[in-house]
């Protein structure tokens, strides 16, 4: 560099014998990288190119690339496509994850169906209640049947295959896997149930017997008595928003029990289940702007949601699609050879 004048000069080696002292203004450096870039992606392709100094047309840098051999550089290790494939892990043949829209069609479809039926049937209920005239005579506990039914069987105004599973295997497949170690042993443990027993499951896993005891004699009840408490808040209607904000709880919930009981998609449950509880919140949240009592009743059940969301997850995670790479399923429901189906059409 010389200190004596402003502008900087670089020291540009064409070769052993020949300097070249390049002087570069600002317009100068990006002419400058442009060439030099040109020159790296000539090397990379290898390509010959000629680099022209664009302060004189006399002075020029031939640059031809070597090609890489062992005779040329001892540390160079040919390596073919399909290696370097293998390293990347690309593969050309790799099956490509597919949404399966059809499915998730039919679970939309699905909800809007069993929401139709449900609104209908509140409305029939409106109408009978107002020719008959007996809305102020109507006890709560008398609709607690009502609510207590729909709480448990929704899932038959549901076309899709959605059952839950069976109570007496899934005590017995939760007594079996505290018993033995089937999880290590790679076997189903007998009497297994759909949804339960049927997977690898976390060591944590309740009993089976909690099961029934949540749904049947606590989350069931909790949503029959606050929803009796609604009715009578509201001016006596069944086709009220906070009542159908449980029923849409309901709809997406035998929606999720086909996807990870009879479909067994882990991936897509673990997405199915994060909606589950927003439902439920939501309806807990509506019910309280109604009556609050009804609204604190319906929010309990959502530490049991918590612990299902965290249980779903899990199960999850040790359910992978390939057991070699330990890959996961992914979140959304892909393409398979056994499509969803609506039953009540087969």
């Amino acid at each position: 560099t010389n200190s004596r004048k402003k502008p900087d000069y670089l020291l540009f080696t064409c070769n052993r014998h020949t300097p070249l002292h390049l002087h570069l203004s600002p317009k100068m450096r990006l002419t400058r990288c442009l060439h030099v870039t040109t020159l790296v992606v000539g090397l990379l392709l290898g390509h010959t190119h000629s680099f022209t100094n664009p302060t004189s047309s006399r002075q020029s840098i031939h640059v031809t690339s070597v090609p890489h051999t062992t005779a040329t550089n001892p540390l160079y290790i040919p390596v073919s496509s399909s290696q370097l494939n293998e390293i990347s892990g690309f593969n050309d043949d790799s099956v490509t994850v597919e949404a399966d829209y059809d499915a998730l069609v039919k679970y939309h479809a699905a909800v809007a169906i069993q929401m139709t039926l449900i609104c209908g049937i509140f409305k029939g209920l409106d109408l009978i209640v107002e020719y008959t005239q007996i809305a102020d005579s109507i006890p709560t506990l008398a609709l607690f049947p009502l609510f207590f039914g729909l709480s448990l069987k929704s899932r038959s105004l549901n076309p899709l295959d959605n059952r839950r599973p069976d109570i007496k295997k899934a005590i017995l497949s939760g007594d079996a896997m505290g018993e033995t170690d089937a999880e290590e042993e790679g076997n189903t443990p007998p009497a297994a149930s759909r949804g339960f027993g049927d997977r690898v499951m976390p060591t944590w896993t309740p009993p089976g017997i909690v099961f029934p005891i949540m749904w049947v004699l606590i989350i069931g009840p909790l949503r029959a008595y606050s929803s009796a408490l609604i009715y009578q808040a509201n001016g006596h209607h069944f086709l009220d928003p906070a009542l159908l904000a449980l029923m849409f709880h309901l709809c997406i919930g035998d929606v999720w029990n086909t996807m990870n009981n009879s479909e067994q998609r882990f991936g897509a449950s673990v997405t199915g289940v994060l909606c589950v509880t927003a439902s439920a919140l939501n309806a807990a949240y509506q019910y309280y702007t109604v009556d609050e009592t009804a609204g604190n009743l319906l929010g309990l059940p959502m530490v049991w949601f918590a612990v299902a969301a965290s249980l779903i997850t899990a199960t999850w995670k040790l359910n992978p699609v390939d057991v070699e790479t330990g890959e996961l399923d992914v979140l959304y429901p892909v393409v398979r050879e056994d499509k969803t189906e609506f039953a009540w059409f087969n």
